[in-house]
């Protein structure tokens, strides 16, 4: 990839490019960094990115630039293992350069950056003075912020709750083979991954029309493509699928109830779909929304419901196999029974949201406990609060063979 600053930011290009040659040489070392960013990021399937500076070799601007500002990034980087940026934009360090280049030039000979550092007045010496405290500042966060206190099993848990909530490799895999199935364009295993001769339809105009060779586990092979839970054909599929199953009322791809005969289980058990919002206040930051899908499962009538743990509900969703059918007018017999009883349940969903919420707000405080973050809200002033009704998605009933 030949980059210039119009590379800068925004575009992700780690699945098309290993190397990067900067085809300018910039004010600012920090572009750099950014420019590297759009291939040197997670999904990479090469173990090494290379990156080449291009610079006028008879070109004094440029060689000044070189020695006294990137290299004394490099030299930042590798004493502190991360990136200082500069703490003024590119403009600012450019005039700075041609102010004491042009200005200050004696007659008798041309004036090297160098020369410029000895003379505390100059510009150039103002900008490595801001990034030099920058510097220090840094170093005392790193002390101050240090992660030597954090306990690795309290991480993981942390961790292991995400991946409960969002999906890990393996719910990311099942997701898009089961999806793609549903629209004719199946996966084929090979030895490196999973080959998609078809894109989805649906998917075209977003991800075109090109075969392609994908992976669901990090780190990819080289030339094949990492699909994690942000990719755009996970992201593509479930949204198509969600609104399919909300505006299709025929025949819906995914639908939103069912009936299914199996020998998971050994008496009728019920599985709702359910949207959860919640609205985060503080004292002293504004109100955010946010929201979250999850799954109950409970036996019995709607009346007096048994309710499955979340990891009963979760397993019992993985392990259910098809094992026989029913009469098409008794399956909707069966779901509208449950539909029409939902205000029965009301109760007991606006329990669970409560004990939700409850629980994502002690999640909340144990990672600032962790982080010992003095920048974090106070745990006192936060409150998640759950907004009622849920919104019920789906309504799935499993009748024992």
């Amino acid at each position: 990839m030949v980059a210039t600053d119009c590379l800068s930011e925004g575009v992700n290009l780690q699945e098309h490019f290993t190397a990067a040659i900067h085809y300018d040489l910039p004010w600012n070392p920090n572009r750099l960094e950014q420019r590297e960013g759009r291939i040197d990021r997670y999904g990479q399937p090469s173990p090494t990115v290379k990156c080449i500076l291009l610079y006028g070799q008879d070109n004094p601007v440029d060689g000044a630039v070189l020695e006294v500002l990137i290299r004394k990034a490099v030299t930042i980087h590798r004493t502190l293992g991360i990136t200082v940026p500069v703490p003024m934009d590119s403009a600012t360090v450019q005039e700075a350069v041609f102010k004491s280049l042009f200005e200050k030039v004696p007659a008798t000979r041309q004036l090297s950056l160098f020369d410029l550092l000895q003379d505390t007045q100059s510009p150039v010496a103002t900008v490595h003075q801001n990034w030099d405290r920058a510097v220090e500042r840094e170093k005392q966060n790193r002390t101050r912020f240090a992660q030597r206190s954090i306990k690795p099993e309290e991480v993981e848990r942390e961790l292991l709750e995400s991946n409960r909530i969002l999906g890990s490799e393996a719910d990311v895999e099942q997701f898009v083979k089961q999806a793609c199935d549903r629209l004719n364009a199946s996966l084929v295993k090979q030895k490196n991954g999973w080959y998609l001769p078809n894109i989805p339809h649906c998917l075209i105009p977003v991800l075109g029309d090109k075969p392609r060779l994908i992976t669901f586990s990090h780190p990819a092979p080289e030339g094949v493509e990492h699909v994690g839970r942000n990719h755009p054909l996970v992201e593509g599929l479930a949204r198509y699928l969600l609104e399919d199953a909300l505006e299709n009322r025929q025949s819906p791809t995914a639908a939103r109830c069912g009936v299914t005969v199996t020998d998971a289980v050994t008496v009728p058990t019920s599985i709702l779909l359910l949207r959860l919002r919640y609205l985060l206040e503080s004292n002293k930051h504004s109100t955010l929304l946010a929201e979250e899908c999850l799954v109950v499962g409970f036996t019995g009538s709607p009346s007096q419901p048994q309710w499955l743990s979340d990891e009963e509900t979760l397993a019992l969703l993985q392990r259910v196999e098809p094992g026989g059918d029913l009469p098409l007018q008794r399956k909707r017999t069966a779901i509208e029974r449950i539909l029409s009883n939902l205000p029965v349940l009301e109760s007991h969903l606006e329990q669970i949201a409560q004990t939700r919420s409850q629980s994502l707000l002690q999640s909340h405080r144990r990672v600032r406990a962790i982080t010992n973050s003095q920048f974090a809200i106070n745990n006192s002033q936060l409150r998640v609060q759950p907004q009622l009704p849920m919104d019920v998605l789906g309504v799935y009933l499993f009748q024992p063979l």
